[in-house]
């Protein structure tokens, strides 16, 4: 007979077997920008709901820098066993790789995706007591500003510079002069702009949803194809003036390379518990984001393929432009 030290040791010496079921400790959710960025927010509005589905505590850690890629990076080099995972966007996780050579992100073999998150619009945004009163007024000061002009984004490769790049494209009579400055974060960004250190910049709604509430800042324009439900009297770059301007973000939850299919799953219905939680919902729509159907892992890496399919289009029509 098996003695009972031999039985709890089995486990370890036989491939194959987990040595423990999962979760069994703290897990944290990395952040790789700073705390009040609308990543930060979406990760810790849910997080006691997630708490609650895994019957553990969860954590948010932020690790910000590089763009959010140094918590990429440094998710990537952990042991795959869904105690330490990440939320990401497409500016940290696609665009930059895209456009800097030095990020040595790979999406499609780096990480296991395992959930959409949410979606959310992009606002175009100034300071309450800038000129432009919309769309149309700042073009007009963007053109009597040329070459002193500038705009604030949260990183080279960053969905604000994106779509700030979008929009300058689609200038009538070409693009303007504009210097493009960046910041740590999504928070600071906003800040430079309330501050008018630069003159606009394009924002997640979820991050400028309170400073919009507030009134610390102005939105002039939502980027999505309609109408945000949030600013329902904010028109859409369309209604202002640019036709076929439709760009939202997204939030993914990742883990490291080559998690098991068992901990994919739990952390599945994980997020699909949260996602479907009508108080956590509702708070997730209030901070501007959109939560995602439930979905399996596959669909996550499935959208990821697509997106960085087609992101990679726009960065190489973009030229040098997004890379300074």
């Amino acid at each position: 007979m098996l003695t009972r030290r031999l039985a709890l040791a089995l486990p370890a010496l036989i491939p194959g077997v987990a040595q423990a079921a999962f979760p069994d400790r703290v897990v944290t959710i990395v952040n790789g920008f700073a705390a009040g960025g609308s990543s930060d927010i979406a990760a810790r509005i849910a997080a006691p709901r997630i708490s609650q589905a895994l019957g553990q505590t969860v954590v948010v850690e932020n690790r910000p820098g590089a763009g959010g890629t140094l918590a990429l990076n440094y998710i990537k080099r952990l042991p795959a066993d869904g105690h330490t995972v990440v939320i990401a966007d497409p500016s940290s996780l696609v665009i930059a790789p895209l456009v800097n050579p030095n990020v040595a992100i790979n999406p499609a073999a780096d990480f296991t995706p395992l959930s959409i998150w949410g979606t959310t619009p992009m606002v175009l945004v100034v300071a309450p007591d800038h000129p432009a009163q919309d769309v149309a007024g700042l073009l007009a000061w963007l053109r009597a500003n040329a070459g002193r002009a500038s705009y604030a984004s949260s990183g080279i490769g960053s969905t604000p510079q994106l779509a700030t790049e979008l929009f300058l494209q689609k200038v009538p009579g070409g693009m303007p002069a504009v210097t493009h400055v960046t910041y740590r974060g999504g928070s600071q960004m906003l800040e430079a702009v309330m501050k008018q250190e630069t003159g606009f910049g394009f924002s997640v709604l979820s991050s400028a949803a309170g400073h919009l509430r507030g009134g610390t800042l102005r939105a002039l324009a939502v980027s999505g194809p309609s109408r945000a439900a949030s600013l329902p009297n904010v028109p859409t770059m369309a209604e202002a003036g640019f036709p076929d301007f439709d760009l939202i973000t997204w939030y993914m939850l990742l883990g490291p390379p080559g998690m098991s299919a068992e901990i994919q799953q739990i952390w599945s219905r994980a997020m699909a518990e949260t996602l479907t939680d009508a108080p956590t919902a509702a708070r997730l729509t209030e901070s501007g984001l959109d939560p995602a159907r439930p979905s399996p892992p596959s669909a996550a890496a499935d959208y990821l393929k697509a997106e960085v399919a087609r992101y990679g289009a726009i960065v190489q029509a973009a030229g040098d432009r997004l890379r300074g």
